[in-house]
């Protein structure tokens, strides 16, 4: 019997039982794959990592994450939630008012930059370890539409037509024209099966976003600490335990992206996003992109996580 210790933490958030859930898990070194999977369905979060000693040494710890289905190569509010965990722990010292963690992740070395005061981790923001991809695998409005039980007229078309993007973890990307679309969007499985699964973009999930116009009313509806966003957004999971993610740093650092890409200037481009207010977990990421002659040569994706819960549990 082996006991692994665990934080759990909530993560694109200043308000505890907000945001989204992490566990984080370390001591289990040794461990099939098979395990740290059982491991992760336990908790039932969106994702759960496992913490090791850096397998690099130019790097803090060596990170593994998982869904409740699988494992996956990169992942945003895990990254962003382990490197926060790490330094308010003590596992890694906090040092100054800014310090950078390397976790290696199997899409490789993932840079966390974390912003402290008093000594503790009031921020974190994560740099790709890939740029964005495109790819258009699918055209049609109205099959997209119905994946998302709504109609033609509630998408974008033209520049901010739908496309998969990744950047390490690819998403079927939905621009719609209204908040009130993003808001009354249902996933339609059927129509995930006729027209997405299988595709590179749609492994598995469907990222559904709309400008924000600032509406008074809705802002006022909204907790404090997702108004004021430029972008409200929601990403589906078809066929995960968890249906839909109420915060998706890697969706998001492909929103980044794929408005940087359509945004003629250069410099650094920032936008706020609201993500899930319709699931009761309001969360608030901040991304960026950086361009350089038209050309982007970064992407970040920050946030605030809350400490929420620690323990033991007991493996045989």
């Amino acid at each position: 019997m082996r006991t692994l210790r665990f934080i759990t933490a909530d993560v694109f958030t200043t308000e505890p039982f907000t945001g989204n859930q992490l566990a984080v898990v370390f001591g289990a070194e040794g461990l099939p794959t098979e395990t740290l999977q059982a491991i992760t369905r336990e908790f039932n979060y969106a994702e759960t990592t496992f913490v090791f000693a850096p397998e690099d040494p130019s790097h803090t710890r060596r990170v593994r994450i998982f869904t409740p289905e699988l494992e996956v190569p990169f992942a945003g509010h895990p990254t962003i939630g382990t490197a926060h965990v790490l330094v308010a722990s003590g596992e890694v010292p906090a040092l100054g008012s800014e310090m950078t963690l390397v976790l290696g992740e199997n899409v490789g070395p993932v840079p966390v930059r974390v912003t402290l005061e008093h000594g503790v981790p009031v921020h974190a923001q994560l740099t790709t370890a890939q740029l964005p991809e495109e790819r258009v695998e699918v055209t049609d409005l109205e099959a997209l539409a119905r994946v998302l039980s709504l109609s033609a007229t509630d998408l974008v078309g033209g520049l901010h037509a739908p496309t998969g993007v990744s950047c390490g973890l690819p998403f079927q990307l939905i621009a719609l024209n209204s908040v009130e679309a993003v808001e009354r969007a249902r996933l339609h499985h059927d129509a995930w099966d006729t027209t997405l699964k299988g595709m590179w973009a749609a492994w598995p999930m469907v990222f559904a976003m709309a400008r924000d116009g600032g509406d008074a009313d809705r802002e006022a509806r909204l907790p404090l600490h997702v108004r004021g966003c430029d972008i409200r957004a929601r990403v589906f999971v078809p066929g995960s335990t968890v249906p839909e993610d109420p915060a998706t740093g890697s969706a998001n650092a492909c929103l980044a992206g794929y408005l940087a890409k359509r945004t003629p200037r250069d410099g650094v481009l920032r936008w706020e996003v609201a993500q899930g207010v319709e699931m009761g977990r309001p969360s608030r990421l901040h991304i960026e992109a950086h361009k350089r002659d038209g050309v982007i040569d970064a992407v970040r994706v920050g946030g605030a996580t809350v400490l929420v819960s620690e323990g033991t549990m007991a493996v045989r």
